[in-house]
This record gives structure tokens, C-alpha cells and sequence, in this order.
């Protein structure tokens, strides 16, 4: 069974009722209300941790890259 774990405390409407998504709860990756709203769903487990000081990075959004790996060709064109 695939896993997905809500990213966010939430109150959505589904089959007629309100219905409450814990942060951190974990549910199958296939039940209709996350297919529903998959925008409050992720993969990624830290979000299924349990804990009672909030570790370092748990909130914090991925961070991007601005420059090119090596051997990535970036393919930013410059204004004329």
C-alpha cells in the first residue's frame, strides 16, 4: 500500500460532510478524498513525523537551485 501524508491542517467537503485532515496523518495514496484534494497530500514522510520540538527544516519549503550543475545547461535567454 502506498502512503501519502497531509501537509496541512484542513477541513474539506466530501460525499456532503465536512471532513478534518490532521497534519502528519497518513493515509492510502488511492483513498478517494486524497485523490479528491491531492494539493494537501505528500510522499515525502517528514511530514508523517511525530515530534515534540519542531526539527530544523520541517516547515521550510525546498530550496532551489539557480546555477547549472555540472554538465546541466541552463537555458536562460537575455533580454534584448
Amino acid at each position: 500500500m502506498n502512503v501519502v501524508y497531509a501537509t496541512a491542517n484542513a477541513s474539506v467537503s466530501y460525499r456532503g460532510a465536512q471532513v478534518r485532515i490532521g497534519k502528519g496523518s497518513h493515509w492510502p495514496a488511492e483513498d478517494p478524498l486524497v485523490v479528491q484534494y491531492p494539493d494537501l497530500f505528500s510522499t515525502d514522510a517528514r511530514y508523517g513525523l511525530v515530534y515534540t520540538a519542531e526539527p530544523d527544516g520541517y516547515d521550510a519549503p525546498p530550496v532551489e537551485t539557480a546555477s547549472a550543475a555540472p554538465g546541466e545547461k541552463r537555458s536562460a535567454r537575455r533580454p534584448n
